[in-house]
């Protein structure tokens, strides 16, 4: 079985459009519709998400509130 490729990521986009595990971000776009995917994502997982406004593409996207536990 091939190896899966890491997205490559361009240098013009900051850390906060790539999550952990080097995949791109969902990109929302209001606050209300990241608010309920956090809700539930962490309502599955266990994990406290917050939201917040991209200064790069101005949509919203959802990260943790607390440091990770690794």
């Amino acid at each position: 079985m091939a190896k899966r490729r890491t997205p490559h990521r361009s240098l013009s986009l900051s850390g906060s459009h790539w999550r952990a595990d080097g995949a791109p971000k969902v990109r929302y776009g209001t606050e209300r519709e990241a608010q309920m995917a956090a809700a539930e994502r962490g309502a599955e997982g266990g994990v406290d998400l917050g939201v917040y406004r991209c200064e790069y593409c101005s949509g919203w996207h959802m990260g943790r509130t607390s440091p990770r536990q690794d």
